[in-house]
């Protein structure tokens, strides 16, 4: 069986491995570490299967001015990057026609409705089903105005078939006392779930790889050796070269940086999102909540409360703000009127997101034996376990189940980042 190489060795990397290693490829990841410290270690840890309609909406370019001025909002621009990410900012605002929208939808539903199915059967493989609670989320609404704003986006994805019931804020605080009794408004997202622990979910699904026979070499990847359409090796930060028949790019953030050394343009900006893990809370909640207003959520993992949210665009190498950490958890008294936050850890990682919100899945026309597995955005958890079947199935040849026609890295252009891009398929965004 051929050899892969797979760069990129979190929640999406390493459930690509063992899909690979399972097909019965011998599969090294490179990686640099920590492992279970990336992107999905300062998230809300959801499964989170009706999180399809993009985060462009009508008016983001109006908006513009205020994320700049407004340091505490959910959604922040770090005056600094600015410029840098105006190009990719007028992609984004361009996505943000009902028609686009609509179609982005679409196109995220048939991914996320296999997210559940998909995920319950990695952790029965691994003997870890335990790691899943399948319970509904709550979101919550000051009032009228905060439930209005959101009505739209719910009104997109039930018609695309997620299930959403609007409550009372009273029966909300019935479902998890530990709730503010005086919201007005809730909804229950049926669809959705949450982990235990992200970070531990990653640390298993890594030990389940190694036990299998896998290898996973700390390091960073840092430039190929190619003939033609065919990468041969890829070489690290320290000198060392592997050589490999297949390679897989799930490396987040820095997969763009890694595609442009293959000629390939990857449309993706690193957003910033942040944690605050609070043991010895004080409150015992039952539900990972949603406070809209904040644009934050708290789930309760295996010890902690984890309090989690916010979009910082910032650039690749911006230190995080942990003053945005801190104004969430202030916040989150807002909705757990309990709750004691004297210990504390603060978390951050920086999300791969393109501009209409699709995840990056499959092969480049350039190259032959090089898959792509990243952009994911908010939903690299969510769909970990979906992508990792549709890379196996790709690298296989067999026709996939979910059509990702539309995930292809292509549709951006070929050419690095900055040069003319060639007309395709699907349209430029």
């Amino acid at each position: 069986m051929p050899e892969m190489a797979l760069i990129g060795g979190g929640v999406v990397g390493i459930s690509c491995a063992l899909a690979l290693q399972a097909e019965g490829h011998q599969v090294t990841v490179i990686d640099p570490g920590p492992v279970g410290e990336g992107a999905s270690w300062a998230s809300c840890g959801c499964i989170a299967v009706g999180e399809i309609v993009p985060l462009s909406q009508p008016g983001m370019l109006l908006k513009v001015p205020g994320l700049l001025m407004n340091p505490k909002a959910p959604l922040t621009l770090r005056p600094g990057s600015a410029l840098r990410l105006a190009p990719w900012f007028a992609r984004f605002v361009a996505n943000a026609r009902p028609d686009k929208m609509r179609s982005i939808a679409a196109d995220l539903a048939r991914l996320t409705f296999s997210a559940t199915e998909d995920f319950k059967a990695q952790l029965a493989d691994i003997g870890q089903p335990g790691l899943l609670v399948e319970r509904p989320v709550i979101k919550l609404f000051d009032g009228e105005e905060d439930r209005a704003v959101m009505s739209a986006a719910f009104d997109l994805a039930r018609e695309l078939g997620c299930s959403i019931e609007e409550i009372s804020g009273g029966e909300a605080h019935e479902m998890d006392p530990a709730l503010a009794p005086d919201f007005k408004f809730a909804a229950l997202l049926r669809d959705w779930s949450f982990v235990t622990d992200p970070k531990r979910l990653v640390e298993v699904l890594h030990g389940a790889f190694l036990g299998r026979g896998g290898s996973v070499v700390s390091g960073s990847a840092v430039s190929f050796d190619r003939e033609g359409r065919y990468v041969k090796t890829v070489t690290l930060n320290d000198g060392r070269v592997i050589a490999a028949d297949e390679f897989v790019i799930a490396a987040g953030t820095r997969s763009r940086d890694l595609a442009a050394k293959l000629d390939i343009t990857l449309r993706i900006e690193g957003v910033i999102g942040y944690s605050t893990a609070l043991r010895n809370s004080g409150v015992d909640l039952s539900h990972t909540v949603f406070y809209a207003t904040g644009g934050f959520g708290i789930t309760p993992y295996d010890g902690v409360l984890a309090v989690a949210g916010t979009i910082e665009f910032a650039g690749a190498e911006a230190k995080p703000n942990w003053s945005r950490a801190d104004i969430l958890v202030e916040k989150a008294h807002r909705v757990l009127p309990g709750l004691r936050t004297g210990e504390a850890e603060r978390r951050f990682g920086r999300r791969p997101l393109t501009p209409d919100t699709r995840p990056i899945i499959g092969r480049s026309g350039r190259l032959a034996n090089v898959t792509f597995a990243t952009g994911h955005g908010q939903l690299g958890l969510t769909l970990g376990a979906t992508t990792a079947r549709l890379v196996a199935d790709e690298i296989a040849g067999r026709p996939p189940r979910t059509d990702i026609q539309a995930f292809r890295p292509d549709r951006f252009g070929w050419g690095p980042v900055g040069r003319f891009e060639q007309p395709h398929l699907t349209g430029p965004i």
